[in-house]
């Protein structure tokens, strides 16, 4: 007999099922947090979801939202897309303890992915620690991020979405046994930027009580960007629409098909120019005041910097070789390697009359060394720009103001590195997303497993999950599995887990690389992306 759970909005019809460890568990399937984002809806801020007659079937996976599919190369989805899943080891009972809930935030750059289809986030791993695991979907691309400085379309809506469906955990997950006093939000890539974002928010005062980001951050330059109105004309001007004002812009984006929309929109990106190494166009924006609430109307840096955000248990890391990823971008990969034109990728509007002590300064720092592939200082320059500058500003300054703040680079290379595989990567080191393999199960990965990728698998698991429990990855060590106490960063100066085959404390990172883009950062002030 199929397991109901009541919701607010109705009752829910989930199943049994199993995870590789032969883990019992249930699954609650499409349900939605949000109503449909259609018609006059478009682009707005989510509102809450309509109450349904009867029993709901959750046995089955969701749409995905609108997006463009760079393997099948079309437009696949729906805008009907606002719904998660619920996986729990047990509902409640008299006799059972409340259990920690991880809520998962996909990445995909703001403009790709999903976080509802279990062939690429299986919740295997996580479900054998005992907690409560949520994943959801949000808007993507234009949907999710136009901003036109008005009520009808604010700006980050993706993100407004994620709060939404935060508010349902917060009023539903105690009827699937879930701690709602004990959350834990967790995301890789946009969705770790996505976490930061949030942490940053006064609209999710309350709403969780632990974050986690893998390899992401609001600093970030493919995180931000200003110039979403002009993007949003773009598309008008290449459907040869004249566009006479942001209300006149509104009505004819409303006007398109789905699949228009979302098509042109992707030309409209093919076309932009920009600073920075990756780049995704329709991401979060620093919005306006007005008359809707905003998830976030001043730089980043000096919120963090100030310490103006959510004071929770934060745990940052990244890949030793983010950068890998530049591998799949070969007209950039090979600008950099040929040319050694760093400064054309920086995404800080650095001074004319420093540009030479800065050409000079990222010359010794990326080629006054030994490297063992030729082309190493490409993919350490590129891990830089787009992940490891930002993440180690960005956690330093969460630090300097919150404690306890963890920090970990994720150095192992095994059959679950995800995006290697993924991007079919022939390369050593393990690449931006990779440690995500680690943690949600994918189809993707069905090689046979080594004995230290099992080990490298269960650790990762059981510290993120102890985590979310106690706040703490390593509250007790053992002689297998968890044997080093993971130390927060201390006032005193940087601690950071290196998580290979082996687990170690290490107390420089990358010193070179990090106090350039550290100096960067404080320079500049915040992260733009600028366009010429």
């Amino acid at each position: 007999m199929n397991p109901v759970v009541t919701v607010t909005e109705g009752k829910l019809s989930g199943k049994v099922c199993k995870t590789s460890n032969e883990t019992e568990f249930l699954t609650f399937k499409g349900i939605p947090y949000a109503k449909p984002p259609v018609n006059q809806l478009r682009f707005s801020a989510p509102q809450p979801p309509e109450p349904w007659e009867g029993v709901r079937d959750a046995t089955k996976e969701s749409n995905v939202c609108s997006q463009y599919d760079t393997e099948k190369l079309k437009v696949v989805g729906d805008e009907d897309c606002l719904y998660l899943n619920v996986y729990t080891p047990c509902l409640p009972k008299t006799d059972t303890a409340l259990l920690p809930v991880m809520v998962f935030l996909h990445g995909g750059g703001f403009i790709y992915g999903n976080g509802t289809d279990d062939n690429h986030h299986g919740p295997d791993y996580l479900l054998d620690k005992n907690v409560v695991l949520v994943s959801l979907n949000y808007r993507l691309g234009v949907l999710g991020f136009l901003c036109l400085d008005c009520k009808e379309a604010p700006g980050n809506m993706g993100l407004k979405d994620q709060v939404q469906a935060l508010k349902w955990v917060q009023q539903n997950i105690k009827n699937f046994n879930g701690d709602p006093n004990n959350v834990t939000l967790f995301g890789i890539s946009a969705g770790a930027a996505s976490v930061e974002y949030l942490l940053l928010s006064s609209m999710t005062k309350g709403l969780f009580h632990k974050a986690i980001a893998q390899s992401g951050s609001t600093l970030l330059p493919w995180a931000l960007n200003k110039n979403i109105r002009e993007l949003g004309a773009t598309i008008a001007t290449l459907k040869k629409y004249h566009v006479n004002d942001n209300q006149d812009l509104l009505k004819y984006l409303k006007s398109m098909s789905i699949h228009d929309l979302i098509y042109t929109s992707m030309m409209v990106l093919a076309d932009e120019r920009y600073k920075g190494g990756l780049h995704f166009g329709f991401v979060p924006t620093i919005e306006k005041q007005g008359d809707w609430e905003p998830i976030i109307t001043k730089s980043s840096y000096k919120m963090l910097a100030q310490g103006e955000f959510n004071k929770v248990p934060y745990m940052g890391g990244f890949c030793s070789r983010e950068g890998l990823i530049i591998l799949a971008f070969l007209d950039i990969y090979e600008k950099v390697k040929e040319e050694k034109m760093f400064l054309d990728f920086l995404p800080f509007n650095i001074d004319d009359n420093e540009k030479i002590e800065y050409i000079n300064k990222f010359k010794a720092v990326y080629l006054e060394k030994e490297h063992e592939e030729p082309d190493s200082f490409v993919i350490d320059f590129f891990s830089d720009v787009d992940f490891l500058g930002g993440i180690y500003v960005s956690t330093s300054l969460i630090a300097k103001h919150n404690s306890p703040v963890y920090l970990y680079e994720f150095n192992y290379d095994g059959k679950l590195n995800y995006l290697k595989k993924k991007l079919s990567i022939k390369r050593a080191g393990a690449c931006h997303g990779d440690d995500g393999g680690y943690i949600v199960k994918s189809e993707l990965l069905k090689e046979n497993l080594s004995d230290t990728d099992k080990l490298v698998q269960d650790r990762m698991c059981r510290m993120w999950t102890n985590f979310a429990k106690f706040g703490n990855p390593t509250p007790e060590i053992d002689t297998h599995l968890i044997t080093t106490t993971w130390e927060p960063i201390a006032e005193t100066g940087m601690a950071c887990l290196l998580i290979s085959d082996k687990l170690s404390m290490k107390y420089d990172i990358y010193p070179e690389r990090t106090k350039l883009f550290k100096e960067l950062y404080e320079k500049y002030n915040s992260v733009e992306v600028l366009q010429n």
